[in-house]
């Protein structure tokens, strides 16, 4: 009775958690409170996938004991005296991030890597001295000159070659490795086995002009005379004993003469190591070659080396015959990629994952190499490879474990197919699962010539039970954009992980998700607050604007509210701008996201000049894959410098106050058809616009694109735009008038010369224009389009379609890691008092 007794109050004091989890280490109060709930509620072993993804990676449980070392973290990364280099690419060499934990060897550790940094890139002086002050690592360099070989001098020995370089290399290892193995290789092919180097330079006053090929603008200073230092390279030779060589048992030149090569390559000193590395080499030659079971033996006697070469028999393929079930003899026979020394030494499990492969590749899902015939006559070897092709099959439906997610594709069952399958289920389950991985898992039959193909993946359905995290206020966000759909998808936790990118004021993020039942789960969410605040700027350039320069800046998640303020400024010869906005982070669909901003504009269009004051407040919702808009503004633009005849200023007011009222709703996606992929989109947008003393008007516009994929590398564009204003008397203001014309629309055109005119012929703008664009473009390199189009438009009062501009053209875009970059040329096919041809280059980029 006693016993049970015991193990009943045992049991009671376990389930109401007398015995809690004692947590020791420097975490903060608020911290041990929601891992102690959480282990209680989930024991040990999800406890620790907790600490891991919270960024505590040494921790020890000792019974009841939580032990946590936490060790301190790097705050900030500064360097002083660096003129040459960026902070990012030195904070990059060494190693450093602010957030990293700081062990006793961070400092030294991370200091030499910078040294090393500066010595690979030729400033062989750099003084590099690191200290910490209260966590911020602060780096002092003195760079010293960048070391450039001008010319490379051999000494103690004869060589037939000089090196004078007109463009001087960078004093680096690899540089110097390079030319002193060439150096070593031209005396050991000359019997010079023991041959060996020391590397010297000196100083020169030498001075060239110097460009880093790899790298050029890090060479941009260096061109200066009083930023690098001329060196002559000098490489002082001991040549050694030479040692005559002799190779026995090869009677091919061809191959005597590769041996001979390799030895000169590999056999850098007469010592044991070096001789049997050498005859190592030499087999592995022998057998590429055809040779079957070479074997060799480096004899070394007083100054002779004798290379003796036994091998069982030598084969010379004369054919590879690709023999089919039903296909031709030798189809595809150029696309096998086969290794001779493969078929010589008769690896046949390789040489049929090969071909497998291959023909997998080309929609063959089930081919099978069915044997290899090795035919032998008198040291000529063929082979004959004998290939069950069966059939070209299509994927029908597509699954997700068990799960159907697309259906009646018919396209063909090719490992490229597969691959653009995976990225598109991986879409389409995005929003409605969450998962940590997804691959290909097999085909199954399922009817003559179709096949389904599957893909595995830990699918899991979870609603969020809670979220744990050191940031009181991350927690509540991530709550708030839950609180109307509970579900964890994929989809919302690579959009948290990009929000937390985004934000920049959080360092070494992580996000997880771990299952505490069925069906719930807790978020983890954990990093360390770092800056909050960000300095950004670009350029961009057209033939209509010149050099637009813009900048602003932004604060992260001011008071803590996951909004985003930003002050952004633009000058360009046209324009300048100033705008004040506040913007929300919608990083979950369902939700809603808001702008709020204050701006003014001052223009300069040719034909009148205005400045503008703008207030708005726009919200914006994804429902569906639609995206709706809705919003309020405020406005009042003044008009000087108009052009214009009497007849028509004389309607036009110099000042105008609107209030709009702007709505919008947008479709985007893809279709995967059995031949073709097509990405669409679709937009709607109404501005009802309300004028203070004058009358109102509404504008409204469409937009649509079709980009269609037929096949790799192609692409055809189709975009019809569309815009109306309710009224067209001559009151609307003028920045709301449609005109056409310059590097976006009828590219043929000037800037704004298709519209309606006044009697002189300056364009005013018509109350509504129609666009279309047909293009089609190839990819001549990644990210890289050229190709033509046509274009066909107008901006006029009245609805006609017959008398519109045409043009066509010419146009290259390009996205580089400096930004795009557009070139256009296209010529009026039709010809009018309008421009006739145009050629425009558009460019941006930012920091």
């Amino acid at each position: 009775m006693r016993v049970f007794l015991f193990l009943t109050v045992f049991s009671f004091l376990f389930l109401t958690n007398v015995f809690s989890l004692e947590i020791q280490g420097n975490i903060d109060n608020e911290m041990k409170v929601q891992i102690k709930k959480f282990y209680s509620e989930n024991g040990r072993s999800k406890t620790e996938k907790l600490l891991n993804y919270l960024g505590y990676h040494f921790f020890t449980f000792n019974r009841n004991q939580l032990i946590i070392s936490n060790p301190e973290r790097v705050d900030d990364v500064a360097f002083h005296g660096n003129l040459i280099f960026l902070n990012n690419t030195l904070q990059g060499a060494s190693g450093l991030a602010k957030g990293d934990p700081i062990y006793p060897e961070t400092l030294e550790n991370s200091a030499e890597k910078v040294r090393k940094y500066y010595f690979r890139n030729g400033y062989r002086n750099a003084k590099v001295s690191a200290n910490i002050f209260d966590n911020d690592f602060v780096f002092r360099i003195r760079e010293g000159k960048r070391f450039l070989i001008t010319d490379i001098n051999v000494k103690n020995a004869a060589y037939p070659e000089s090196f004078n370089f007109l463009n001087p290399k960078i004093f680096d290892g690899k540089i110097v490795n390079t030319y002193v193995k060439k150096i070593e290789n031209y005396f050991r092919s000359n019997g010079y086995f023991n041959v060996s180097t020391d590397v010297t330079y000196s100083k020169n006053d030498k001075y060239t002009f110097f460009l880093n090929i790899n790298n050029p603008v890090s060479s941009v200073m260096s061109v200066l005379p009083n930023f690098h230092q001329g060196v002559s390279l000098i490489v002082s030779v001991e040549k050694g004993e030479k040692f005559s060589l002799r190779i026995e048992g090869i009677e091919d030149e061809e191959t005597e003469t590769l041996m001979r090569n390799e030895i000169s390559k590999n056999l850098k000193g007469i010592s044991t190591f070096n001789v049997r590395y050498t005859e190592g080499e030499l087999e592995k030659l022998l057998r590429e070659k055809g040779y079957i079971n070479p074997h060799v033996v480096i004899i070394v006697k007083e100054r002779k080396i004798i290379v003796d070469v036994d091998y069982g028999e030598k084969f010379v393929i004369t054919k590879v015959n690709f023999i089919y079930n039903s296909l031709p003899v030798n189809k595809l026979s150029d696309e096998f990629d086969i290794n001779r020394s493969l078929l010589y030494s008769k690896n046949e499990n390789a040489v049929k994952r090969i071909v497998t492969d291959k023909l997998y590749s080309k929609g063959y899902v089930y081919a099978k190499v069915q044997d290899i015939n090795f035919i032998n006559k008198n040291g000529k070897l063929a082979v004959d490879i004998i290939i069950n092709e069966g059939d070209i099959y299509k994927i029908d439906d597509v699954f997700v474990n068990d799960k159907e997610i697309l259906d009646n594709l018919q396209r063909t069952a090719t490992s490229k197919e597969v691959s653009n399958l995976l990225g598109i289920v991986r879409s389409n389950i995005n929003n409605k699962y969450y998962f940590t991985s997804i691959s290909f898992d097999k085909f199954i039959m399922n009817k003559e010539n179709n096949v389904d193909l599957v893909f595995k993946s830990d699918l899991s359905r979870f609603r969020l039970n809670k979220v744990i995290s050191p940031d009181e206020s991350m927690k509540n966000f991530i709550k708030e954009h839950f609180f109307d759909n509970p579900k964890i998808t994929k989809v919302k936790i690579d959009s948290l992980k990009k929000f937390l990118a985004s934000e920049k004021n959080y360092i070494n993020y992580s996000v997880g998700v771990i299952p505490i039942s069925e069906n719930e789960a807790d978020i983890v969410v954990s990093g360390i607050k770092g800056e909050s605040n960000e300095i950004f700027g670009g350029f961009a350039y057209d033939d209509i604007e010149k050099f637009n320069v813009f900048a602003g800046y932004r604060r992260f998640d001011i008071f803590g509210t996951a909004h985003q303020f930003q002050i952004f400024t633009t000058y360009s010869s046209r324009e300048k701008s100033l705008t004040f906005s506040l913007g929300s982070n919608n990083f979950f669909a369902p939700n809603l996201a808001n702008i709020y901003s204050l701006g003014w504009k001052k223009r300069d269009e040719d034909t009148f000049e205005y400045e503008q004051l703008k207030a708005r407040i726009q919200f914006f919702k994804t429902l569906n894959n639609f995206r709706y808009g809705l919003g309020v503004y405020a406005e009042e633009l003044n008009f000087t410098g108009l052009v214009y005849d009497k007849d028509f200023t004389e309607k036009l007011s110099d000042n105008y106050r609107l209030i709009g009222i702007p709505l919008s709703a947008g479709n985007a996606g893809s279709y995967l058809g059995p031949v073709i992929e097509v990405e669409y989109s679709a937009e709607l947008r109404l501005k009802p616009l309300f004028q203070i003393d004058q009358n109102s008007f509404i504008t409204s516009e469409l937009n649509t694109m079709l980009k269609i994929y037929p096949a790799d590398r192609f692409r055809f564009k189709l975009k019809n735009d569309f815009g109306y204003i309710s009224r067209n008397n001559s009151d609307i203001p003028l920045t709301y008038r449609y005109t056409l014309g310059g590097p976006y629309r009828m590219k043929a055109f000037d800037y704004r010369d298709i519209g309606s005119e006044d009697k002189k012929g300056n364009v005013y703008g018509g109350s509504r224009f129609y666009y279309f664009l047909f293009g089609a473009e190839y990819e001549i390199r990644n990210n890289v389009y050229l190709g033509p189009f046509v274009e066909y438009g107008n901006a006029i009062d009245q609805w006609d379609f017959s008398d519109g501009y045409t043009d066509v053209g010419i146009a290259l875009t390009a996205d580089t890691i400096l930004g795009s970059i557009g070139l256009s040329f296209a010529h009026e096919t039709v010809g009018s008092s309008k421009s006739d041809s145009a050629l425009y280059l558009t460019f941006s980029g930012s920091f």
